[in-house]
């Protein structure tokens, strides 16, 4: 019965999650590329990176924002390129890639941003975006700011050995009572 009892204790035990740190930057390349953005008629948009932090895994996190501004504007075909940064657990960096297009006219917008790929991974560790597609907010909506968030996950190996430990210890204690 006690080795039974120390079975389940095993069962209750989990890691602690993994920790990440990372930051973002991003690129603009086409015809409309001015400076740090995009520009056509007066309309612009920018990009806001995330700076470098350490979040807990697995969670949500925030890898920047796009925002709109100015009046009236046409864009085609111009591309925008996220790199995540990763300074931890192990260093690296993969980056994802947009087209965008539409067009901005007074205070409203259909500036549509489909990221390709969704998910990717630096070392152990998975991004994957909250949304492949974004629609851009007006410039008079939440300043214009549309944020980009993605989730990051982590793998548990020490929870994994865990559990793997608990159910060989549980399998050992009814193979010896259901024995006798």
């Amino acid at each position: 019965m006690k080795k039974l009892a120390l079975a389940l204790l095993f069962c209750g035990v989990s890691a602690f999650a993994g920790s990440v740190t990372y930051s973002t930057s991003g690129a603009f390349s086409g015809t409309d590329a001015s400076g740090s953005g995009l520009a056509n008629g007066s309309a612009t948009i920018t990009y806001n990176p995330q700076s470098s932090i350490t979040v807990s895994t697995p969670t949500g996190i925030n890898i920047g924002s796009l925002v709109v501004a100015g009046g009236s504007g046409t864009f085609s075909g111009d591309t925008f390129a996220l790199t995540i940064w990763q300074t931890s657990p192990s260093t690296g960096n993969s980056t994802t890639s947009t087209t965008i297009s539409g067009s901005v006219s007074g205070n409203s917008n259909n500036i549509l941003v489909s990221f390709s790929p969704a998910s990717f991974s630096i070392g152990s560790i998975t991004y994957t975006l909250q949304n492949s597609t974004y629609f851009l907010v007006a410039p008079n909506t939440n300043s214009g700011v549309t944020s980009l968030q993605a989730n990051v996950v982590a793998p548990e190996p020490a929870s994994l050995g865990l559990i793997g430990a608990s159910l060989m210890g549980l399998g050992m204690a009814f193979r010896r009572r259901f024995a006798k």
